[in-house]
């Protein structure tokens, strides 16, 4: 079965990549920035600079640059923790959550148009598989804005 799994989601993943990277390069993101975005976003509302070093596998020095560019670029804010000021926060701004909006929309485009080739009888067995694995709620969580 897991052979099967990839081989459809590898095949769904060569058509959407694409529009993926072209909303990526549109926003001038390195693969790292947007891990990092995609982190604060599934984590929010804010972590600490070496929590975000942590998750991106960098050294504090190369997440603080990264970072900073962000912050130049009104992507994220950084601020001192309140309870250590040695510490530095950063979370997402309204700029960042657009950025990831983007980011989902370019890779929900892809989906639709690979939804569009199937045929009827796919789609209503694709629905049916998609419904029974939306019970589980840790899939269910990773719906996007706007979808049911």
């Amino acid at each position: 079965m897991a052979l099967d799994l990839f081989a459809v989601v590898t095949h769904i993943h060569r058509n959407c990549t694409a529009d993926l990277l072209k909303a990526v390069g549109t926003l001038e993101l390195t693969i790292t920035q947007t891990k990092l975005l995609h982190f604060l976003n599934e984590t929010g509302p804010e972590l600490s600079l070496g929590e975000a070093a942590e998750q991106l596998q960098v050294s504090l020095a190369a997440v603080s640059r990264l970072v900073d560019d962000l912050v130049r670029r009104g992507i994220v804010e950084r601020h001192e923790d309140a309870a250590d000021r040695r510490m530095k926060r950063v979370r997402l701004t309204d700029a960042g959550l657009d950025a990831i909006r983007r980011l989902n929309a370019a890779r929900l485009t892809g989906l639709e148009e690979f939804a569009r080739t199937l045929t009827e009888p796919e789609r209503i067995k694709l629905a049916d598989a998609l419904a029974a694995l939306l019970e589980r709620p840790e899939v269910a969580a990773c719906r996007i804005e706007g979808t049911a």
